[in-house]
């Protein structure tokens, strides 16, 4: 039975949909790092939102934890590096807070041009300042929207309802879709200078990261009001707090900070200013739609393995999955053989497409394969952590799509470079579903990959393969199936066997003791499951 903890008073909804499953949950409020690295062992999902940190110091501790949900759209208060190392899936809910936050971001819009915080103090002090307080309206303004996505599109579309013109900066934003959704694509410099509102919607990374900042706010019109509901950070919160105190710009009004609970507030006893406690995504709707989304989305994982809104691996959804799992067995296979075949200490893999796989996003194959390489030599490998666990130990990995026919309707060809050589099989699949080893090193053979193999390389001369069965025999081990192939007449040849025994070393030592046997690999996969 998975066990769940849930963080943070993510909405009981959440908490049901895990129960109803099966799951056991343990619901506690916010965690520090500390209590975080002390709670964790034991279970197989964490939901948070954006209360508790879950630091690299607490997921070194997580022994067993499968998947982290964030109730939410941001994940920068998860390590996703660490995650991913770990081959914890981080999961969010990107859209669910769309609405919320588009509505808090004109909501403070309104309240910085009308004044309206400001207003209500007043007349709790008993005053009745009307000419004090005199707004702005935004009809007929300008507003630029920088980070053009979910929430952003939704801005865009009410801010022309009021009758505004909207400029749009994004760096991957085509200028079709800027086109359906009525607004101008420009750079940052520009929309910068001409808008008399700002709003921003963009993700942080260290590309966004103080991407407002002093010389910034001196181009701006001194009219200009700048809005923040994404993260803090993207505007430099000192440099924001000069231009506001300079008179720069007109006003700004934040909901998301550096940091939440925030300190030294630069911004105290500014009155062209509004702020909330990050409260874009708080409605009562928000919070039960992610809930409920993230709760969905770890159920199907936690029991199908299906992968829905990760940010640090390809989602990889039921129906998706199902139609892959012929691939992914076979790459499984492939990799898990190589892994025994090729000899020597690995520096690289590179895994080559041939022919027409009938797949798109070829990610999850190869991620399989990395994981299936990993699997006898790690302790604990998964397709999320696979790819950072070979490059934590050097192994470069690569993948290219051939343009060399496939003598099949496709090929999957793993190339392992050793310090003792180049190692390579192929794989594909007979009838779709059924998985076969179809070469090794250049030569073609019709192999299935599963339990114990032994695989021989021996010059093409009479009596070899009989000699190597017999040897077989001598030491009480059946052979279940036998396939060739070679070069050429007389050169080089290779035996693969499927057993039903595993060969011990005499064993072991005897075959690769017949006259013109080159080399044996015995090799060890899970039996059949298709």
């Amino acid at each position: 039975m998975p066990r769940i903890l849930v963080l943070d008073g993510v909405s009981a909804e959440a908490v049901d949909i895990f129960k109803q499953a099966g799951f056991e949950t343990d619901e506690r409020p916010p965690q520090s790092t500390e209590d975080l690295a002390k709670a964790l062992d034991g279970f197989d999902g964490l939901v948070v939102r954006s209360g508790t940190k879950v630091t690299a110091e607490a997921l070194a501790a997580a022994k067993g934890l499968k998947v982290i949900g964030r109730a939410g759209a941001g994940t920068d208060n998860i390590d996703k590096g660490a995650a991913t190392e770990h081959g914890i899936v981080v999961m969010n809910t990107p859209g669910g807070n769309t609405i919320s936050t588009c509505e808090h971001t004109l909501a403070l819009l309104f309240s910085l041009c009308r004044q309206i915080p400001a207003a209500h103090a007043s007349m709790e002090a008993g005053r009745w300042d009307r000419k004090k307080f005199k707004g702005t309206e935004v009809y007929g303004k300008t507003l630029g929207v920088i980070g053009v996505g979910r929430i952003g599109g939704e801005v865009a579309k009410r801010a022309q309802a009021y009758g505004m013109k909207v400029l749009a900066f994004d760096p991957i934003l085509t200028t079709l879709k800027a086109e359906a959704l009525g607004v101008e694509l420009v750079s940052v410099d520009e929309l910068i200078e001409r808008c008399d509102f700002i709003t921003v919607h963009a993700p942080k990374s260290d590309k966004t990261n103080n991407m407002i900042r002093a010389e910034h706010f001196k181009k701006m019109k001194n009219t200009c009001r700048i809005v923040n509901c994404a993260r803090g950070g993207i505007i430099n919160e000192q440099d924001l707090a000069d231009a506001l105190k300079n008179g720069d710009i007109a006003g700004a009004a934040l909901d998301v900070y550096t940091a939440e609970p925030f300190e030294n507030n630069p911004f105290i006893g500014l009155d062209n200013i509004v702020m909330t406690p990050h409260l874009a995504a708080s409605t009562d709707e928000a919070q039960l739609t992610v809930a409920v989304d993230i709760a969905k989305q770890m159920v199907d994982y936690l029991t199908t393995g299906a992968i829905s809104n990760a940010v640090n691996v390809p989602s990889l959804d039921s129906e998706t999955r199902k139609e892959l799992e012929p691939l992914l067995y076979l790459a499984d296979r492939l990799g898990q053989f190589q892994s025994q075949y090729a000899a020597g200490v690995p520096q690289s893999i590179h895994i080559e497409y041939l022919g027409d796989i009938g797949v798109t996003d070829t990610y999850p194959i190869t991620a399989t394969i990395l994981c299936g390489f990993l699997t006898p030599m790690v302790e604990s490998v998964n397709i999320v952590s696979a790819p950072s666990q070979l490059k934590a130990r050097g192994i470069e990995s690569s993948e290219t799509r051939g343009a060399e026919d496939s003598n099949y309707a496709f090929e999957i060809s793993v190339t392992v470079t050793t310090d003792q050589g180049e190692f390579n099989v192929r794989g594909t699949l007979f009838h779709g579903d059924d998985a076969r080893i179809c070469g090794i090193d250049g030569m073609r053979v019709d192999a299935r990959p599963e339990g114990h193999m032994l695989v021989s390389r021996n010059q093409d001369v009479p009596m070899v393969i009989g000699r190597i069965c017999t040897t077989l025999g001598d030491a009480g081990v059946n052979i279940a199936n036998l396939t060739l192939g070679r070069t050429a007449a007389g050169g080089d040849a290779t035996v693969v066997l499927n057993l039903d025994q595993p060969l011990d070393e005499k064993a072991l030592e005897s075959v690769g003791g017949v006259a013109h046997v080159i080399q044996v690999r015995p090799v060890s996969l899970p039996p059949a499951t298709r």
